[in-house]
């Protein structure tokens, strides 16, 4: 397959110095984009500098950019299928499109080395046929990625945030139309008691991100619990240390953000969630650990919530899991979420600013 290198002698350069964070959020912009005119675009491309602000060479690390839909020139013609990405000499790079909505766009991709305080240049083209197909594998961008194609073996894992930890039944987890489903029945009576299951695990070595999209689908139930959360787990002198994130019903029947750990003693809770999608994100080091969540309803962005805790992992591996909890009295809860994805990414410090975006184009 031939590369496409990057050549500007043909392009109708739409767009100057635009600066986005690396974040799920959709910055908030005001650019205005020059017509096509009497351009016949053959394809288009969005170019842009992604920035080292480490002090020492990041060697195949994943970036991702976020841009509102309406600064993307003829999106309409963006497509998950045709986006693709390429370096600056037009080599094809491992990508994946996150999401593709009426109102943003979100792309992966991995950077085989740049240097410490450096850049390089990378553009992301769409509209066209898409020559590099075989370089949309997610796998290839995460230490872990998790997309639910199948059902697999969960092994059971006792986090202690909850006084009762039991393996999820039969039935209770299934994957359909590329989710997993955890729909379980837990009664709880003096006790608290959740059902937990392991993805993965990991050696935090390094700084990751663990990001998972879910979406709680049971109703109110009445009772103090847990219709989803994902945790981080491991022992420290045979006692446990974990932090979690997920969605919490109160006594009130309101639900609500939950970010908790051990260190502290206690949970720290948000503003109210409901039955839209959620990206949430728990960053851990060997300093510590944070957690976020980003609510969306239709595609559009609503609201972020972070919370901090000064939990310290160190070196150990941890488990990454999902649980679900009835930490009411007396009584029995029927919870159900579905999840979509699960990754982790190794994380640094880094910028990516958009230089341009254009069309390959023949003029009539």
């Amino acid at each position: 397959m031939p590369r496409h290198h990057i050549d500007p002698r043909f392009s109708l350069i739409l767009l100057i110095g635009l600066l986005l964070t690396p974040a799920f959020a959709v910055p908030s912009v005001d650019v205005s984009v020059q017509s096509i005119g009497s351009c016949t675009a053959e394809r288009y491309y969005i170019d842009v500098n992604v920035t080292n602000l480490e002090g020492f060479d990041l060697v195949n690390y994943t970036f991702n950019i976020t841009i509102p839909a309406e600064e993307i020139p003829a999106y309409s013609k963006l497509t998950r299928g045709n986006v693709y990405v390429v370096d600056g000499n037009g080599n094809p790079l491992y990508y994946w499109v996150m999401r593709r909505t009426s109102r943003v766009f979100t792309v992966f991709f991995k950077v085989p080395r740049i240097p410490a305080n450096g850049w390089v240049l990378v553009r992301i083209y769409y509209g066209s046929d898409n020559p590099y197909r075989r370089y949309r594998k997610p796998a290839k961008l995460f230490v872990y990625w998790e997309p639910f194609n199948g059902l697999k073996d969960y092994p059971h894992v006792d986090t202690g945030i909850f006084d009762v930890s039991q393996s999820f039944g039969n039935g209770e987890l299934d994957v359909s139309r590329g989710k997993l489903v955890t729909n379980s029945t837990i009664s709880a009576f003096i006790f608290s008691t959740s059902k937990e299951a392991e993805l993965t695990r990991l050696t935090v070595d390094d700084s990751y991100r663990i990001v998972f999209k879910f979406r709680r689908k049971s109703d109110a139930q009445g009772l103090e619990s847990y219709p989803f959360y994902m945790f981080i787990h491991t022992k420290v002198g045979g006692w446990d240390r974990y932090d979690y994130i997920g969605i919490k019903e109160n006594s009130d029947s309101k639900f609500h953000f939950e970010f908790g750990n051990d260190w502290s003693g206690g949970s720290e809770t948000s503003t109210r969630a409901g039955k839209q999608y959620y990206l949430g994100e728990i960053a851990v080091s060997p300093e510590g650990s944070t957690g976020r969540i980003e609510k969306f309803s239709s595609g559009e962005f609503i609201g972020a919530y972070t919370f901090e805790n000064r939990g310290r992992f160190g070196n150990r591996e941890v488990s990454i899991g999902f649980g679900q909890a009835n930490a009411g009295w007396w009584g029995t809860v029927n919870l159900l979420a579905y999840v979509d994805w699960v990754y982790v990414v190794r994380y640094a410090d880094y910028n990516v600013e958009i230089l341009r975006m254009g069309a390959e184009c023949s003029f009539n």
